[in-house]
């Protein structure tokens, strides 16, 4: 990822604060000299550069931290949830459908697009029917993907658009769809967001997106996803215009020209969301076993080893970075036993250079761990998955049962393991929120999966750049990008709670940067300001 056009030439000194480095634990004061961090150290050394810069902050006792990277996103549908019909904090179908019945009133008859559906959380235990939804609506076109958004309820003027729907397999006359039925209607409802709505959208996103002191993002990109021109105007637009930096990935197989239009495209790597199956909550993810509240299912597989063995070695061959979506046991088989193939033909050194990697990675075996080691495969994960559904009565262990759901999101074992793990949010699928995701790591719903504050900031700052290949960012030092964020903090300690350890630290002397508190019933911190490149995209203006 380059730096962008749009990077500061100004020289900052900022003072009076506390600043999170590993390579300076006791800085207070940090200089900034364009787009590159110049200098670390303590206010009484800073004051002798005062004289030689633009402008001094004050920090007034401020932490300041590396920014945060989401390794998984998804721009657009994002961004339209922010300013469209979002049912994530629906508490009921009935909720639902009457905020579905006051956006088709709001829209009088336009395309309503709407996310975040989870029938697990409703009383009713179902997803709307295309009849209660043409009713709310008079009609329209409707597309509600579920909160995971592997499937959908539509209404029946969506699915009259898509020509031979009903034989498309997860198709359903009345219920959600699900499998290639859903990958169908998703497409023709986002073919439906004009250029300037998709703008707009994206814009939305990259705003919030620093708000929350996020600098960098990963977008998942790819046919039936978000599609060429989606992924090319939000990589223009973060070249052009101050905010959060773009990656891009094309998840589309090697086979199918998706290297081609990856390059094309000015993609990083022909991978991201390229399914191998599903998710859980749609029973789409692909087990070894059948679902323990539907013995009938084990999943869709969409891709077997020989495909994903065949699009690793074609994207290593060309010298681009290769993953896959991956959530069941099965599905988690089949991608380690392709890139098994794709080593031995090629040799584990050639397939480790390109730190291909998984996303989500949710359901793995310690065998599978210990390839992604050897080979050097990224694990890009979302700690809210596990906030949000897994625990005792989860959404995880309705669908796996409590044995099946207690090996899920294994973060402790792959960051021990020697894999990078990089943390992320896969919004709209959960909302933008990367302290909350870090909290979620640190207090695993299972105790031996936990990991320490350190380690899970790391992962969701430092470990984001290795994913894409920048040893040298994420971390606050001299010479590395002015990439930060300036947060209000209750109180700053060295280690997080932790059952294994007597108490947190916050004494100084012991030469560890501290992190802000994450017990239950701390504050979360507040982001003041956002800066990339030297340049600031956020400021609440508190610290002028």
């Amino acid at each position: 990822m380059t730096r962008p056009g749009w990077a500061s030439a100004e020289r900052v000194l900022l003072l009076g604060g506390t600043i999170y480095s590993p390579v300076s634990p006791f800085a207070t004061a940090m200089l900034v000299e364009g787009d590159t961090i110049a200098w670390l150290g303590e206010d009484s050394a800073g004051d002798t550069h005062r004289d030689a810069v633009d402008r001094v902050v004050d920090l007034r006792g401020r932490l300041v931290t590396p920014g945060f990277v989401d390794a998984h996103v998804h721009a657009t549908s994002t961004g339209l949830t922010l300013t469209g019909l979002d049912l994530t904090g629906t508490a009921s179908l009935r909720e639902a459908l009457d905020l579905l019945e006051a956006r088709a009133r709001s829209l009088r008859g336009g395309v309503i697009l709407g996310h975040g559906w989870d029938e697990t959380r409703w009383p009713e235990g179902r997803g709307p029917t295309r009849q209660e939804i043409d009713r709310a609506t008079w009609g329209s076109v409707v597309y509600l993907s579920r909160v995971d958004v592997h499937s959908a309820a539509v209404s029946s003027a969506l699915a009259a658009m898509v020509p031979g729907l009903a034989a498309l397999p997860g198709y359903d006359a009345e219920g959600p769809l699900s499998r290639e039925a859903h990958h169908a209607v998703r497409e023709a409802a986002l073919d439906s967001v004009t250029a300037g709505q998709r703008d707009a959208a994206q814009a939305v996103m990259r705003a919030r997106c620093a708000e929350l002191g996020i600098v960098a993002m990963h977008e998942m990109a790819g046919p039936t996803i978000s599609g060429e021109d989606d992924l090319a105007a939000l990589l223009a637009t973060s070249e052009r215009e101050p905010g959060p930096l773009v990656t891009g990935y094309w998840g589309e197989l090697a086979e199918r020209g998706g290297i081609d239009r990856a390059r094309a495209l000015g993609a990083y790597g022909v991978a991201g969301d390229l399914f191998v199956d599903g998710a859980i909550g749609s029973r789409t993810a692909c087990l070894c076993e059948p679902y323990a509240d539907a013995p009938s299912t084990s999943g869709a597989a969409y891709l077997d080893s020989a495909a994903v063995a065949g699009h690793v070695v074609s994207a290593t061959s060309a010298g681009l970075q290769a993953g896959f979506h991956v959530i069941g046991d099965a599905a988690s088989d089949a991608v380690i036993a392709g890139f098994e193939a794709a080593a031995a033909e090629l040799g584990d050194a050639a397939v480790r250079a390109l730190g291909h990697r998984l996303e989500h990675a949710e359901l793995l075996t310690d065998a599978h761990i210990a390839t992604m080691a050897r080979l050097g495969i990224v694990a890009s994960m979302q700690p809210m998955f596990d906030g949000l559904w897994g625990g005792q009565g989860g959404m995880y262990e309705q669908r796996l049962g409590a044995a099946r759901a207690a090996r899920m999101n294994r973060f402790a074992d792959l960051v021990a393991a020697g894999v990078v793990t990089a943390f992320g949010s896969d919004a709209p699928v959960t909302s933008l929120g990367p302290w909350d995701a870090v909290s979620a790591a640190v207090h695993h719903t299972v105790p031996g999966q936990r990991l320490s504050s350190r380690a899970a900031f790391s992962a969701h700052t430092r470990a984001g750049w290795r994913a894409v290949g920048e040893q040298s960012s994420g971390v606050l030092a001299p010479g590395a990008a002015a990439h930060f964020a300036v947060w209000s903090v209750d109180e700053v300690v060295v280690q997080a709670p932790d059952d294994r350890l007597s108490a947190w630290s916050t004494d100084p002397r012991s030469g560890t940067p501290g992190l802000p508190a994450l017990g239950p019933g701390s504050a979360l911190p507040s982001c003041e300001r956002t800066v990339i490149a030297g340049r600031t995209v956020f400021d609440t203006g508190m610290l002028d």
